[in-house]
Formats: structure tokens, C-alpha cells, sequence
């Protein structure tokens, strides 16, 4: 049995859908994470991460956050069943992160893997629910943006809950189960179907960036720059909302003229919140195409090119370094 989680890009949205209710499209790229689970006596875990195995007690760091997920989520399905799980992942390269998400992704993959090994039937909502539970219990925070768009390949749209109003409902509740089976106030996430004629050219930077770092510049300097915050958290909503509208009107052009638009805002919030967006080899991979953008935490990972290429929406994902002439 196994399950797959897709690396993600950020099309619009970043650094906003931290707040609640906040707007974000995200694509689910080829690039993938399988999970692989085989019926054993002892529960095992092999990641090609890592190239290494370990058992489901053993002490290790770099397995603690798979470790205390599968018993999670063993302990959400009342199973006692023992496996061996490997765990093939190729959004990394030799020595470094592409940018595509990676944690998330794991956990996605292996939540599937276990449903099926369970022959439990579930859908993408439902997974999407239990990573995010299992992270808050366990105190990691984040806009779970990178879990909505690893739950399937292509276009997803999401909306962020109330992170508030989730809290409230999990300290009534008296089980998980109850949780996930409740409505998640202000969730959305979307599966998007387009034929707009638009091509994107995705390269690694060859940087890569640790986005905690990012997001603690956001929160630290929120409070002394509220008013340039909301306005745009306010503008990043609005063009997502504009960029969605586009996928259904196949207009080429309004979505060239948008994604301009979202490069123009997060350029605004670099000019306040000392987060740095784009480095000079991506600012003149950017101008080679009519539009482009980060996508994520900026400063490295992922940048993006796009055009109109009178054929429906397609991808070119390029995972060698980038070199800028």
C-alpha cells in the first residue's frame, strides 16, 4: 500500500495566508513524496532522506516528527498493526532543499499510506484535517499552505482557517475524532481545473531558504508596522482573489497583469519588514519573461516565469541551478 504527496509552489498568497481567512493558490508539481507501507512484525521507517532506517521507538532526531505521527495516527484509527514504512522523497536534491515543501508533504503521504493500509477510505479533506491537528498539538505553526497544495498534483485554491476558532474547538472537543468531524471555520481548499493559455517556467535558485526565519520576521515586526501590514494582507487577498477569477475566463493577459501586481505588493512588504523577496539573479530571471514572482518565503528556492503560450496551462520545472548571464 502506499500513498503520494506532491511538492508545492505558491502561485499567490505567501507571507498573507499566514493570517486568518487569508487567500492562496498553490500547485502541486510532479515532484513527489511516496509512502510506502508493507505488512511486518516490527514497525520500521526508512526514509531516502536520510538513508536510514529506524524503528518506531527508536531515538533519533530526525525521525521524531514521523515517529510521533504514525502512533498519531494510529492511535485516530484505534490500529495496533505493524508495518514497515519507506518513504521516497525527491524534493531534495544531493546536499539541498528545491523549495517545494518537504515536512508537510511527508506527512500527507504517509497519512494516505496508512488509510490504505487500513483499507479505511478517506479523502483529501479529511488528511489534510489530520496533519494539521497533529501539528498543532505538537506546537508547529504555520499557514498549513504547504499541506493544502501536497494533497494533489495541479491547481489548488485555499483559504486559511481560524486558527483561533480551531483552538476553541479542540479544547471542547473530547476526542479527535469530534475535531475533524466539525467544520473548520473560514477552510476552503479547492481543487482548480483551467485550460488558460498560460506556461510556467519554475527554477531552482540553487539557494535554499529556511522559511522559519522569514516567518519570524513577520511576526516580529507586525506589531510596529500594523497599518502597512493590513494593507498588504488586504491587497494580497484581493489579487488572489482576481488571479482566481482568471483560471475560469482564460483571459492570459489579466493573469499576466496580476501576477505583476502580487510581485508589486511583495515587493511593498520587503520595503517595510526587512524580508528579503527577491535576489538579484532572480530579479533578471523575472524580467526575461511578461510576468513572474518568488513563490514562497522568497530570497532563493523557487522563482517563476510565465507566459502566454496559447496552449493550456502547463509547467516547466527546472531543478538545476539557476545561472544568470
Amino acid at each position: 500500500m502506499y500513498g503520494v504527496a506532491y511538492g508545492k509552489l505558491y502561485i499567490a498568497g505567501e507571507y498573507a495566508i499566514l493570517e486568518d481567512y487569508s487567500k492562496a493558490i498553490l500547485l502541486g508539481v510532479p515532484k513527489k513524496i511516496t509512502a510506502i507501507i508493507e505488512q511486518s512484525d516490527t514497525t520500521t521507517i526508512f526514509d531516502t532522506l536520510y538513508n536510514k532506517k529506524v524503528t518506531l521507538d527508536e531515538n533519533n532526531k530526525d525521525f521524531h516528527l514521523i515517529q510521533n505521527f504514525i502512533k498519531f495516527i494510529q492511535n485516530y484509527l484505534k490500529s495496533k498493526n505493524s508495518f514497515s514504512l519507506t518513504i521516497l522523497n525527491e524534493l531534495h536534491g544531493k546536499n539541498s532543499k528545491y523549495g517545494l515543501g518537504s515536512s508537510g508533504a511527508v506527512l500527507v503521504a504517509i497519512a494516505k499510506a496508512m488509510f490504505n493500509f487500513e483499507k479505511i477510505t478517506f479523502d483529501d479533506l479529511l488528511i489534510f484535517k489530520l496533519v494539521v491537528l497533529y501539528n498543532i498539538k505538537h506546537n508547529i505553526y504555520s499557514s498549513m499552505g504547504d499541506v493544502a497544495g501536497s494533497l494533489t498534483q495541479g491547481l489548488t485554491y485555499y483559504e486559511k482557517f481560524s486558527h483561533s476558532k480551531l483552538l476553541s474547538l479542540i479544547e471542547k472537543s473530547s476526542s479527535d475524532k469530534e475535531v475533524i468531524e466539525s467544520s473548520w471555520h473560514g477552510l476552503i481548499i479547492r481543487k482548480i481545473s483551467t485550460n488558460i493559455p498560460i506556461e510556467l517556467f519554475a527554477h531552482w535558485t540553487g539557494d535554499s531558504i529556511d522559511t522559519r526565519e522569514h516567518i519570524k520576521l513577520w511576526n516580529n515586526n507586525k506589531s510596529s508596522k500594523i497599518d502597512n501590514y493590513l494593507t498588504f494582507i488586504k491587497q494580497s487577498n484581493t489579487l488572489v482573489s482576481e488571479l482566481y477569477l482568471t483560471f475560469f475566463t482564460n483571459d492570459a493577459n489579466i493573469f499576466l497583469n496580476t501576477i505583476n501586481k502580487i510581485r508589486k505588493n511583495l515587493l511593498f512588504l520587503e520595503s517595510f519588514s526587512n524580508i528579503p523577496m527577491e535576489t538579484a539573479p532572480m530579479k533578471k530571471y523575472i524580467e526575461k519573461f511578461p510576468a513572474g514572482k518568488q513563490s514562497g518565503s522568497g530570497s532563493g528556492d523557487i522563482v517563476l516565469g510565465f507566459k502566454n503560450s496559447g496552449k493550456p496551462f502547463s509547467i516547466n520545472l527546472i531543478l538545476k541551478e539557476l545561472q544568470i548571464n
